[in-house]
């Protein structure tokens, strides 16, 4: 039973402001709504009801046609889960059934961990004039548990007789600030893919939590959020209209364990060096490292002497960075004769030389290129070449003796991994000692 000294119910407010709730701050997120999370009470002669699934609010009322004895009361309350402290509350309320009368009669309050926020049992002196209505937001708390109660808290004579219809207070939509600081850890990862070769990094992780719980996997490129993946369920905004992420339903919403999966195709991404990093989040927005930060995709080659100020990669901070062979175009031929169709006799030596450059003609050096040979129609990929350009974009690439006639692809990727973006196709035609045709797949 809660007992309020009915001197004490003037309107009081401490640590409140009314006005606009805003959004909730750093290692915060809102318990929105009075679904969950709230714990009724009421004495004999009282009621407490949950009308909130018609619209409706949370309600503590007197019953029956009364007189009530002083000290008869019902309330609301709500506590903040394990590895949380309440640190805002704001809600609607309205009390009907408070006159001002010659003694205090009916009272009202709001108070965290037993201390009163607001308070109005309207009497001839007090500045409570009777029915409390509008928006209550009290800001700056460091509570276990808030109360909102409403009962008989009258001065003597003890008792209180209804006036005005049915004595009640009824608060509407609730909104609980939740302050959470532990960020969550990691309990264990495994990479399947690092995306090095494939551009795809995929990989599975367990992580726990605790306060609000596990909430989300969120993938950061160059810095900024492109990739976000909540668990699901109670774990969820409730309202994704708004610029608030960490609105949720339940005191708890989030699993205090969860295990989580990642597929991320870097190759979409614009074509640039990115700095990739996965990270998972909890329902307060503490986010703790998974995997990353790394350079995905990787620049082919540099262009020295030259400079780049974009976005991608180490220059996610503003510098400026190496610039890339992004519009360098790749040319060869064959040495014997400078073109890019030679005829050779089989068994004799080939050889090709090439550059590569960018379209302000600066050498990009240190790239590393592909070799394909197209043979009956079909282009293969041949062996390990070690195929690199040197300070000056040039190239050298020496043949097999025993190649038989065939196209040769020479490929250029400017990130790795990455698409083709310059490649030129070489013609070898060759014959034997008596001018016969050597091709073994046509």
């Amino acid at each position: 039973m809660i007992r309020q000294a009915g001197t004490a119910f003037a309107i009081t407010a401490v640590a409140i402001v009314l006005g606009a709730t805003g959004s909730a701050g750093a290692d915060t997120y809102t318990v929105r709504g009075c679904a969950a999370g709230w714990e009724a009470h009421a004495d004999t002669g009282s009621a407490a009801t949950d009308t909130c699934s018609t619209g409706g609010g949370l309600t503590a009322a007197l019953v029956g046609p009364g007189p009530w004895d002083g000290g008869t009361f019902a309330y609301h309350r709500f506590t903040a889960p394990a590895g949380t402290r309440i640190s805002r509350v704001t809600l609607g309320r309205v009390t009907q059934g408070m006159p001002v009368g010659t003694v205090r009669s009916f009272s009202y309050a709001v108070s965290a961990d037993g201390k009163t926020l607001e308070a109005c049992a309207p009497g001839p002196t007090d500045t409570c004039t009777g029915n409390v209505t509008g928006k209550f937001d009290a800001v700056g708390l460091d509570a276990g548990s808030v109360l909102f109660s409403f009962g008989c808290g009258a001065d003597d004579p003890n008792v209180c007789r209804a006036t005005q219809g049915t004595p009640s207070a009824t608060v509407t939509d609730p909104r609980v600030v939740l302050h959470d600081t532990a960020a969550p850890t990691i309990a264990s990862k495994a990479v399947a893919d690092d995306g090095a070769s494939s551009g795809r990094v995929r990989l599975s992780y367990v992580a726990n939590d605790v306060g609000g719980g596990v909430y989300r996997t969120l993938v950061r490129v160059d810095g900024k959020v492109v990739s976000s993946d909540p668990v699901g369920g109670a774990c969820a905004d409730v309202d994704p209209t708004d610029d608030d992420p960490y609105e949720f339903a339940a005191p708890a919403p989030c699993p205090a364990s969860a295990t989580r999966a990642v597929d991320f195709d870097v190759l979409k991404l614009p074509l640039a060096e990115h700095s990739v990093q996965i990270d998972v989040e909890d329902a307060a927005g503490n986010a703790t490292p998974v995997y990353g930060p790394v350079v995905l995709p990787k620049a082919n080659g540099s262009v020295p002497g030259a400079k780049n100020t974009g976005s991608g990669g180490a220059g996610v901070d503003g510098a400026s960075t190496p610039a890339t062979g992004k519009d360098a175009k790749l040319s060869a031929y064959f040495v014997k004769n400078h073109k890019t169709a030679y005829t050779n006799r089989y068994g004799n030596r080939v050889v090709i030389r090439g550059q590569l450059r960018t379209k302000a003609k600066k050498a990009v050096s240190g790239a590393r290129l592909d070799v394909y040979h197209l043979v009956g129609g079909k282009l293969r990929r041949l062996g390990k070449t070690g195929l690199k350009t040197r300070p000056d974009g040039r190239l050298t690439l020496i043949l097999p003796l025993n190649l038989d006639t065939r196209r040769i692809v020479l490929a250029y990727r400017a990130f790795r991994p990455g698409p083709i973006t310059s490649q030129i196709t070489l013609k070898l035609t060759v014959r034997d000692r008596h001018g016969k045709l050597v091709q073994q797949v046509k």
